[in-house]
């Protein structure tokens, strides 16, 4: 995430397990990585433990810590987490587009480290939209459907499941025009 936006201790710790789905960490693991001192560290992690945003699981005589994926604070925080990390392609996309969202595990807040980067890009040229990906830090997560006007009607009429999903999905950037998609 932009660091601008992570300042606090607690901010960092959460930040970094985010980042790490489905792994459990020890309080020094976390340290290290964050490069937060032991305090700053377990007091973050209590507070957060507190707040339900991190899980706390004893095993013998030490606690793993992990990010709680069922609370909807941690979804919206990875799916700003992913629209942010998206922003610099869907500003150079701009100029090529007329609409570009988000669908998929990535706008529910679901994804896992696996997952791929769904976005739907409505445009009258999928070539130059293509070379603008592959230019890309994100090329290889990025799973990238590309039509344009015509093809779009025609998946209205259909292809109502794909197009529901992509009304669920989080408009990144539109042109005025286009609004009614």
């Amino acid at each position: 995430m932009n660091n601008s936006l992570i300042s606090t201790n607690a901010q960092k710790v959460l930040n970094f397990l985010i980042q790490s789905p489905g792994k459990q960490f020890l309080a020094n693991e976390i340290e290290k990585a964050t490069r937060i001192s032991r305090a700053g560290v377990n007091f973050s992690l209590r507070k957060l433990a507190k707040e339900k945003l991190v899980l706390r699981e004893k095993k013998a005589k030490i606690y793993l810590y992990s990010v709680d994926y069922n609370n909807p604070v941690i979804k919206q925080l990875k799916v700003l987490k992913t629209t942010m990390l998206l922003q610099p392609l869907v500003n150079k996309l701009k100029e090529l587009s007329k609409k570009i969202v988000l669908f998929g595990s990535c706008a529910r807040g679901e994804n896992i480290a696996s997952s791929d980067i769904d976005i739907f890009i409505l445009a009258d040229s999928s070539k130059a939209i293509k070379e603008k990906i592959e230019k890309s830090k994100l090329r290889e997560k990025l799973q990238p459907i590309i039509r344009n006007s015509t093809q779009f009607v025609k998946m209205e009429k259909e292809e109502s499941v794909f197009i529901e999903e992509i009304e669920h999905g989080i408009t990144l950037w539109e042109s005025k025009d286009e609004s009614r998609i």
